[in-house]
């Protein structure tokens, strides 16, 4: 978490996303990242004054004409949330030692309902 490399990564892997540009509570922006915010991550990472902020809540309207919640979290808190999903991927979901059955498909990459219902279906 702490690794410069990681947290660029991650800002990488999110910049391109289509609500990478939403601001969250505050005017903030994916945008405006630079190499010094993520030293600031990292050192308020470093001395436990990190903290998530609150998400600003937004609602999108579903086709059956009601409305579907969203959360938008600033955009430090992506980029943070991010590296955590990719450190924790890396260790329980990696190729070489995985640690989930290949059943499973719960918020694994290249894996959904969807995925699970295929394997129901051919199985």
């Amino acid at each position: 978490m702490l690794s410069r490399d990681t947290l660029i990564a991650a800002y990488e892997s999110i910049k391109s996303n289509k609500g990478a540009l939403t601001p969250g509570l505050s005017d903030e922006t994916l945008d405006a990242f630079s190499i010094e915010v993520i030293d600031e991550i990292i050192t308020s990472l470093k001395d436990h004054t990190f903290k998530f902020k609150p998400i600003r809540r937004v609602y999108i309207p579903k086709k059956n004409g009601k409305l579907r919640p969203i959360g938008i979290p600033s955009p430090k808190d992506k980029i943070v949330q991010k590296a955590m999903s990719m450190i924790l991927e890396a260790i329980y979901d990696a190729d070489t030692n995985p640690k989930f059955r290949s059943s499973s498909h719960g918020f694994r990459r290249g894996r959904s309902t969807h995925t699970a219902l295929e394997t129901i279906t051919h199985t």
